[in-house]
């Protein structure tokens, strides 16, 4: 998001790296491909009909592939006929290497059998200062230097030269990550070329922990491609709907629908201008996020305090958030920075521990974001945007780039999560005191709603004036 306030800077150690040379023995491997087999697929020696099969693989196995290269010509029906005269020169299968498969280097199989493999991207973090080359070998070219601690995004792990170093402790290898972007930022964006190489072994995976990917977008990002969004593995985005009163973001019907048309979970953020009044805000966001069952829940996105001192800044965002509870029946997320929180509302955990769980913390820049409050009240952070300069296929420029912790979005999912609150409000485990006679008082109308009934009928203070769309107040995002 912008109007950001500084943020921590990363602090980074650099280690002394070394390394040898590749053994002449073993041969630089190209970079690699996968692929799935169409039908069932005989594997040969060699790249012609003649030679012998060494296997025969069923539909939809994967293959990765060093190259392809012309042989024999061939014909077969794969689901419809195909011919031609290239193979794929085949290294491993289903992840197993072909030399402990079958004690060979490589197979061959017709290329026109396959279709490409979807590509899985995935993140892993620098453990010491690292080179990144132009190939898969310490005599390549280097094209960067990252620090300890960096983010980058591999697209496979690839077999090349030998390389030895000093991380910490003394690693050793021949497997090599293929990265396409360190940062959140395309490598073509920073180096000119399509992808770069780092020894796997001074990495760490960021995978394993089960974060779920996601970016958060407005007006800035422009019109957006949502299916390389999606297959980037995007699964998740948060868009500006709404600023103050009266501004609605002119991208944020056209995101909304783009998004949701190709399965990427989809929920809305409000900009704070706490110069104005909280619940004619409160009231204005609901009207332009117009939200339905299955989106992610609601934002309040605090980075202006608008005059206010902690005190007041506190009040005003327990009204707007109070005022959206009543409204959809759901308690909003909060967006912010730690040094925000800590600087304009003293750092209160009364949010934390009052029902409002879910934290969205922005902190780049860094392995693990600090969080305000006492973490929270011991829930640490739910989502977490760890970059402002992320590089996404399918949008232009730089964007936001966000995890969420758990494995699952059902607990941060419109509905799922009000028809949870409903049942804990009504027994006063939840709201404080008054919440069961106030949630009496609207939780029919919501409770309809997100079972598929009556929609919530705005308040008068939230109707939308017709000359809003697209003209943002002079900050605007």
């Amino acid at each position: 998001m912008r109007h950001r306030r500084t943020l921590l800077p990363l602090v980074t150690a650099i280690a002394l790296v070394t390394a040898v040379l590749p053994s002449l023995a073993q041969p630089v491997a190209a970079a690699t491909s996968d692929y799935l087999a169409n039908c069932a697929v005989n594997v040969r020696s060699g790249p012609k009909i003649g030679s012998s099969v060494r296997a025969t693989i069923a539909r939809g196995t994967k293959v990765t592939a060093s190259a392809t290269v012309t042989g024999g010509s061939y014909s077969a029906d794969c689901g419809g006929w195909v011919s031609g005269s290239t193979w794929l020169k085949i290294v491993a299968i289903n992840g197993k290497s072909v030399s402990s498969l079958y004690g060979v280097s490589a197979v061959y199989a017709a290329k026109a059998l396959f279709r490409k493999a979807p590509v899985t991207l995935t993140d892993f973090l620098s453990n010491c200062a690292v080179n990144l080359r132009r190939s898969a070998t310490t005599s390549a070219k280097v094209k960067s230097v990252i620090p300890k601690n960096t983010v980058v995004t591999a697209s496979a792990t690839v077999t090349g030269g030998s390389w030895k170093a000093n991380c910490g402790t003394t690693v050793k290898g021949s497997s090599w990550l293929k990265i396409v972007a360190v940062n959140g930022k395309s490598v073509s964006s920073l180096y000119g070329v399509s992808a770069v190489y780092a020894a796997k072994g001074l990495f760490r995976s960021m995978s394993s922990n089960g974060y779920i990917e996601g970016i958060d977008v407005s007006n800035w990002q422009g019109r957006i491609d949502w299916a390389k969004v999606r297959g980037a593995g995007k699964r998740f985005v948060i868009a500006k709907a709404s600023e103050g009163i009266g501004y609605e973001d002119a991208s944020y019907d056209r995101n909304k629908s783009g998004a949701l048309a190709e399965g990427i979970a989809f929920g809305a953020y409000h900009f704070a201008r706490p110069e104005n009044d909280p619940i004619k805000e409160a009231d204005w966001f609901v009207k332009v996020a117009g939200y339905q069952r299955g989106m992610l829940i609601p934002t309040l996105d605090l980075e202006r305090t608008g005059g206010r001192g902690p005190k007041g800044l506190t009040n005003w965002t327990k009204a707007w958030l109070n005022r959206v509870y009543e409204r959809l029946g759901v308690r909003a997320m909060i967006y912010t920075s730690p040094s925000f929180w800590r600087e304009n509302l003293d750092n209160t955990a009364w949010f934390a521990n009052n029902g409002y769980a879910v934290l969205w913390v922005a902190h780049w820049k860094t392995t693990s974001p600090s969080v305000p409050a006492s973490n929270w009240g011991g829930r640490s952070w739910t989502f977490w945007q760890y970059s402002s300069t992320g590089s996404v296929p399918g949008i232009s420029g730089n964007v936001d780039l966000d995890r969420y912790r758990y494995t699952s979005l059902a607990p941060v999912t419109y509905c799922a999560a009000a028809l949870a609150a409903i049942a804990l409000a009504r027994l006063g485990e939840i709201g404080g005191p008054g919440a069961p006679a106030r949630v009496g008082e609207v939780g029919a109308a919501w409770s309809a709603h997100c079972r598929g009934g009556a929609q919530l009928a705005p308040p008068e203070a939230a109707v939308r004036p017709r000359t809003s769309r697209g003209h943002p107040p002079t900050a605007a995002r």
